[in-house]
């Protein structure tokens, strides 16, 4: 039997995502006399069920029906992944072309560094907006979509660009915070920086908030094909936390990002 974070640390997995699994109804482990989560050899087999079929691109959901069938369809799992790989082959499919668009661009010239990193990454862009249509289709109405792309396109585009580039910093000392004191001083200064980037959107539009939180909120459900996630759960929880403290302290009431 193992303890939740003895769990997660021979399977690599947080132990928020495994109360994120029990919150779901994907495992129900034991409790000791204590109150404490044990895990037993099942809990810990249907475990490396559920990350292995996470793998293969399903979602928890469909993870979810799959476990609590009496019998598996094997013919519908397997055409539910045949699907799933299309899908990849589709994004393959546009990478190559975005790097065939740019090597028709470069018609025999030469050409320096800088300008083939741009042209790779306007390739790249394209196919992440692809993948971001997916995560909003599910996640927003039709109205929250249209908010959005109105206040983006309202936002300054030399302020957008120095924003987009300020954030891998702010992502990366954030992560480095995480498990400190949420209400501490480093943590509150990482949280100003965070909500200076997301105010000239919320400005614009403040319905946006809460959108957004929705969004994040909910990032293990995020659909197949989705792009890489911006952030990981332990941060946005760490900056939840901060804003938290925050509007403990001094009655700050403006949502993260």
């Amino acid at each position: 039997m193992l303890s939740i974070g003895e769990l997660a640390k021979r399977s690599s997995i947080t132990v928020r995502a495994l109360r994120y699994y029990e919150s779901k109804g994907l495992l129900n482990p034991a409790r000791s006399e204590a109150g404490q989560r044990v895990y037993k050899y099942p809990d810990i087999m249907r475990l490396q069920q559920i990350q292995m079929l996470k793998r293969a691109g399903f979602t928890l959901g469909q993870i979810k029906s799959m476990l609590g069938a009496a019998t598996i369809d094997a013919a519908r799992i397997l055409g539910l992944q045949k699907e799933l790989l299309k899908k990849q082959v589709t994004d393959i499919q546009h990478a190559l072309h975005a790097v065939n668009d740019a090597l028709a661009n470069l018609k025999g010239s030469d050409i320096d560094l800088f300008t083939l990193c741009n042209m790779i990454k306007t390739g790249e862009s394209t196919m992440a907006l692809e993948k971001w249509q997916k995560v909003w289709d599910k996640f927003y109405t039709d109205d929250e979509k249209a908010r959005w792309a109105a206040a983006k396109n309202a936002v300054p585009k030399d302020i957008a660009k120095a924003h987009e580039d300020a954030w891998p910093d702010i992502l990366a000392r954030t992560e480095k915070l995480v498990g400190t004191d949420p209400a501490g001083s480093e943590a509150q200064a990482i949280l100003l920086e965070w909500n200076a980037l997301t105010q000239v959107i919320y400005d614009i539009d403040p319905s946006l908030t809460r959108a957004a939180a929705k969004l994040y909120n909910n990032m293990d459900d995020w659909p197949e094909g989705a792009p890489e996630k911006p952030f990981s759960n332990e941060v946005w929880a760490f900056i939840q936390a901060a804003q938290s403290a925050a509007d403990r302290i001094v009655g700050f009431t403006q949502q993260p990002r």
